[in-house]
């Protein structure tokens, strides 16, 4: 299996190759050891292509005389040539064709549409680097070999740049353990998962529980573990059997593999298509998105689990967080009167304007919660803080969620504890709420070398979520 291509991919209109686009790809150096890679096969030789651009460099096996011969059938004349750009037009073996494209090293080219040509012309994009030119100066010797008749219908599992496939990653080596960053090898998809290139993740209280051991005889830790239950990317590959996603989708959700190992703060990850995928709204963009999953959940699991009606009174304690600044919204949306916990001033402010009815101290809960609900409070959502003192402000019979785990011991009310479930429909119910506008998600991006920033301050307590960017 080829590694898989990090970074954007160029694209094309389908009918057109925007050349221009694709001059920031490659750099003039990695172009220049391409173009004598492909001098140094044995009887190829440059010269202007004379169906390109003028620019462009033609990878030919004679000189042109008599009937000019046209390209890339493969032809004598012309079997391919490498643009401005450093990107290349070549013909490759059939078997080659789609583990190229998946792996998001090259797209059909246009003119493969038309029945008069061959469907193995492919557009080889450009080598960024010294790895990316390994790879790409492979693709052009079999190429080569092609034109030439030469052996050259093997797969690329075979090639040396399998060695290359690795990744950037923030993991920790074994329990106490700091996470550093770790170059990783690039995950191969399973049957039933996907490949995400991973473009956004989030920082939750999840991971401090992986980080600190407190996991353990729950899930099984297969060092060097991967923080991060978020993910928003798109998808790069797809394991056997998986047919409700495609190439090229984006998308975000839970990272819900049975052990701990793979994570989101990665460049690549594999995940179950079954469960805790949803595909990206267009409008959506992907900061949101990776941090949506786990909070959102949670929050509509826990709104779900409390069940308010209008008029009635629903107490969220630790309502600035991801999860509680969604939770307020999901509940006022429904016509309960929400009581928020939130500090005096910017907290407070922020929890009115999602839609609280009351912002209250959680230093003085149970003198602030009185004070609006004297007989008490119909609904708790406990998300932070003391679960006893939340769940004592109850009326008889009152409903309790705890993101927490914490049991009340009241008889008297119904309490639920509350595992948040990623499935495909709630991740895409609360996409397309978050991109219609009616659904705000506060997030504070980092970028993935300033992890350890992004840990502290979730430690100190922030308002929303925090990204980090890979």
């Amino acid at each position: 299996m080829l590694p898989v291509r990090r970074g954007p991919r160029p694209t094309t209109t389908g009918r057109e190759i925007p050349h221009d686009q694709l001059d920031q790809f490659s750099p003039p150096a990695i172009r220049d050891a391409l173009l004598a890679a492909a001098e140094r096969l044995d009887g190829v030789f440059l010269g202007p292509s004379q169906v390109s651009e003028p620019a462009s460099i033609a990878l030919r096996l004679r000189r042109p005389s008599g009937p000019w011969e046209a390209f890339l059938h493969p032809s004598r004349d012309e079997f391919g040539h490498v643009h401005r750009a450093g990107f290349l037009h070549l013909t490759v073996p059939d078997s080659w064709v789609a583990p190229l494209i998946e792996a998001g090293w090259a797209e059909p080219h246009p003119i493969s549409r038309r029945p008069e040509w061959p469907d193995t012309i492919i557009m080889l994009y450009a080598p960024r680097d010294e790895t990316e030119l390994e790879i790409v100066a492979e693709v052009l010797r079999v190429s080569h070999r092609h034109a030439t008749g030469a052996s050259s219908d093997s797969t690329p599992s075979n090639t040396a740049a399998k060695e290359t496939a690795t990744m950037r990653a923030i993991a920790f080596a074994d329990h106490g353990s700091a996470p550093e960053p770790h170059d990783l090898p690039i995950p191969t998809p399973a049957a039933g998962e996907v490949l995400v290139e991973v473009a956004t993740s989030s920082v939750n209280g999840f991971d401090f529980g992986v980080l600190g051991g407190h996991l353990q005889g729950v899930y099984e830790y297969e060092f060097p573990v991967v923080l991060g239950k978020d993910f928003a990317g798109r998808v790069t590959a797809l394991g056997a059997g998986v047919s409700d996603f495609a190439v090229g989708d984006r998308v975000f959700g839970v990272v819900m593999r049975p052990t701990l190992g793979q994570g989101g703060f990665a460049q690549y990850l594999a995940v179950p298509a079954s469960i805790g995928v949803g595909l990206i709204p267009d409008t959506l963009d992907d900061d949101t998105a990776g941090a949506l999953g786990l909070a959102a959940t949670a929050a509509l699991n826990a709104v779900d689990a409390v069940a308010p009606k209008p008029g009635e009174t629903v107490l969220i304690s630790g309502a600035t967080g991801g999860v509680g600044t969604i939770a307020v919204q999901l509940a006022a949306a429904r016509g309960a009167t929400v009581i928020a916990t939130a500090r005096p001033g910017d907290e407070s402010e922020h929890a009115l304007r999602l839609g609280a009815a009351h912002a209250v101290d959680f230093a003085a809960l149970q003198a602030g919660v009185r004070d609006v609900a004297p007989n008490g409070v119909d609904g708790a959502l406990h998300l932070a803080g003391d679960g006893a003192a939340v769940s004592s402000l109850l009326v008889e019979g009152g409903r309790f969620a705890s993101t927490m785990h914490f049991a009340p011991q009241r008889p008297d009310i119904v309490a639920t504890a509350v595992m948040a479930d990623p499935d495909r429909a709630t991740l895409e119910l609360l996409a397309s709420e978050a991109a219609a506008g009616r659904l705000k998600l506060t997030v504070t991006s980092y970028p993935l070398a300033e992890f350890g920033k992004a840990f502290a301050d979730f430690g100190g307590g922030t308002v929303g979520k925090l990204g980090v960017r890979i």
